[in-house]
């Protein structure tokens, strides 16, 4: 009878290269293979299913023809770890001499996988980081797609740098450690073969903050012009008239100046420090008030004729910074509907400089066709700012759902070779994938919550989550009665400092159980009869017709 033998690994010479490549269990046309777990013990149950021999071919995976749903159906969709789904990448690296027998783990330098965007090729997308920051996808050029993706490590393997200690920050491509693990593979009913494997676990997370400019679409200019009326914006846009030079009269404003007034304070442009208000403060500074003495009795004028310069008050900034507290009163007033700018006359501060506001004058706002001309263009360039500067560092998801958001792992292997320089090697790709949606309804899984016992609200003390509250916050929250509905009668912040409030857990979970089951039931109260309602309304139109 012959006995079973298991064969250690090759002494490796020192000529021998590293050569990863598909794992002997791999499909037809497979590389680096993908393995799919739905528990939290998949690192282990990855070894067990590799040492056992029970690793399968990714084609030959339910996974990978059940989990294509969606859009896009061509490629499997890979679920988050948030679905609690998490993927191992395989493959299996020998020796490059003939028969590739398996090549010793200790020899393994380090090795890593990294993510590529695009069909497998040379012209993938690559996640670029510099100095550690991400810098998001970037095409890189033919010559980089066998090279060392550490910068670092490049340069000193071509002997264009001196090796640094402490090392620079990592700069490349994005790579993730895969560890090597000696397993064995039955060859017939009385042999085995010894197999190297390279496996790590497959991320699939992480973002890029946007810099500098943010392309606008074409169509933005002229949606952010219909933002506003004549003469401030192109909404009922029309010929030049006398009457849009005065959008202020006898100190009321017309709807079209309370709209200006709601952007301005949206752009905050009273903000002097901000760059990107320089040319609206400078426009607004030209534009000013005009005021006459009343006299008695009133004497006729040209309302829309030119202005006496020598009646000549505070400039539109002016107003803007001296008034802000009131003119915020005044505009939340009249976008509230309590008040109209018909009845509400423009709130008016004493300033330094200029005519006193408070005393009675007639207070109109001169604006020339040239000044209204200049100030749709600023008012225009100054929302396409906003819009970039809201996505100027804004976080992008690295995996996307789009048409062309299509990945795949390659997988590598650093050695050391007989003049002890390191030398890199790459392995096969994976088969395309695409990465589903954070909701995607397909693939959410229900979680058990135990929720709390009734005896557990007696003993349970506030030791979740602290809420701190500054001293100007705590000063105002303690003023208010427990009482209902809510005023000012409270102990007040005595001691003066910070106020901590700590909730108890499983008091907040039995209150938002029943706050949910409140609104259910509300809207039950309110949408149940709607289905009814719906298959009763073809009857009853039938008796009305013919009645």
């Amino acid at each position: 009878m012959v006995s079973a033998t298991k064969l250690r690994p090759a002494p490796a010479r020192a000529g021998h290269a590293a050569k990863p490549h598909a794992p002997w269990f791999a499909g037809e046309g497979e590389g680096t293979t993908l393995h799919r777990y739905l528990d939290d013990q998949f690192v282990q149950r990855f070894v067990q299913e590799a040492q056992s021999g029970r690793l399968q071919a990714t084609r030959e995976q339910g996974w990978y023809q059940s989990d294509r749903v969606g859009r896009f159906k061509d490629y499997p969709l890979l679920r988050l770890p948030m679905h609690r789904a998490f993927y191992i990448a395989c493959c299996e690296v020998s020796c490059d001499t003939f028969g590739q027998p398996a090549y010793d783990p200790a020899r393994v330098r380090s090795a890593g996988l990294v993510v590529r965007r695009g069909l497998p090729g040379a012209q993938a997308e690559r996640w670029r980081l510099h100095e550690g920051e991400a810098n998001g996808w970037q095409t890189a050029g033919s010559d980089l797609a066998e090279a060392e993706p550490d910068e670092y490590r490049r340069y000193l393997q071509r002997g264009l740098l001196q090796p640094r200690f402490p090392e620079p920050p990592y700069s490349g491509e994005e790579t993730y450690p895969m560890h090597a693990l000696l397993t064995h593979s039955r060859e017939s009913e009385t042999r085995t073969r010894s197999r190297t494997l390279l496996w790590g676990y497959l991320p699939l997370g992480g973002s890029y903050r946007v810099r500098g400019e943010v392309p606008i679409p074409a169509t933005t200019e002229a949606e952010l012009a219909q933002e506003l009326t004549w003469p401030f914006g192109a909404r009922d846009a029309r010929a030049w008239r006398r009457e849009d030079s005065r959008p202020v009269l006898y100190g009321y404003a017309r709807h079209a100046f309370h709209e200006l007034i709601g952007v301005l304070l949206r752009y905050r442009v009273t903000d002097a420090g901000n760059p990107d208000n320089e040319a609206l403060r400078t426009l607004l500074s030209q534009i000013s008030f005009y005021g006459a003495p009343l006299a008695h009795p009133p004497q006729p004028y040209d309302r829309y004729g030119e202005p006496n310069w020598n009646e000549r008050g505070h400039d539109l900034l002016t107003w803007l910074t001296g008034s802000e507290a009131a003119i915020l009163d005044w505009h939340a007033a009249i976008a509230a509907g309590r008040a109209s700018p018909a009845t509400s006359p423009l709130p008016f501060q004493a300033t330094s400089g200029g005519i006193p506001f408070t005393t009675p004058i007639v207070i109109d706002l001169y604006l020339s066709e040239e000044q209204a001309t200049l100030l749709r263009q600023l008012i225009t360039a100054r929302g396409r700012r906003a819009m970039a500067r809201n996505e100027d560092g804004l976080a992008v998801p690295r995996f996307a759902q789009g048409e062309d958001d299509i990945f795949h792992v390659v997988p590598f292997v650093r050695w050391h070779d007989e003049c002890g320089c390191e030398r890199i090697a790459w392995g096969a790709p994976s088969l395309p994938f695409r990465v589903s949606s954070p909701l995607d309804p397909d693939f959410q899984r229900p979680q058990a919550i135990i929720l709390p016992r009734l005896d557990d609200l007696k003993r349970g003390a506030a030791r979740g989550v602290a809420l701190l509250a500054p001293k100007s916050l705590a000063d105002k929250l303690l003023k208010i009665s427990p009482e209902m509905p809510p005023a000012e009668g409270g102990p007040g912040n005595r001691c003066g400092l910070c106020w901590m409030i700590s909730l108890s857990i499983p008091v907040v979970t039995i209150c938002a159980m029943i706050i949910l089951m409140i609104l259910i039931n509300l809207l039950n109260l309110f949408l149940g009869w709607l289905p009814w309602a719906i298959l009763a309304l073809p009857r009853l139109c039938g008796k009305l017709l013919k009645e």
